[in-house]
């Protein structure tokens, strides 16, 4: 039998193409992972902004947060909690209103 190396290419680096990447490399597939965004992450993105005031204002680019319910996901997800590449949502909810330049309907979420 021939052995051959298993190369996969991920297009999307959201949570879907992030755990599937992730899952192929742990299982010793080599994964390259592409995007149509400058940055990787898809819906789970975030900007940066300084306000006026010198305040660093985050954005995030879809759902401000996500669950997880699969064992799989979770063990990724959790990975990269220890990684510090997510962490538990502990902030405040908010919209910006583009014609006041403010952010309102603030409201805590526990």
């Amino acid at each position: 039998m021939q052995n051959t190396v298993a190369k996969v290419t991920v297009v999307g680096s959201g949570i879907s193409g992030s755990v599937c990447a992730a899952t192929l490399a742990r299982n010793g597939i080599s994964v390259t992972l592409f995007d149509s965004a400058r940055v990787p992450g898809g819906r789970m993105s975030q900007r940066r902004e300084i306000s006026e005031d010198g305040r660093e204002l985050l954005f995030d680019h879809g759902a401000p947060y996500f669950t997880v319910t699969n064992p799989d996901v979770l063990s990724v997800v959790t990975e990269w909690e220890s990684r510090g590449l997510v962490a538990e949502w502990k902030s405040n909810f908010g919209s910006f209103d583009c014609f006041t330049n403010k952010i309102v309907n603030t409201e805590h979420q526990a």
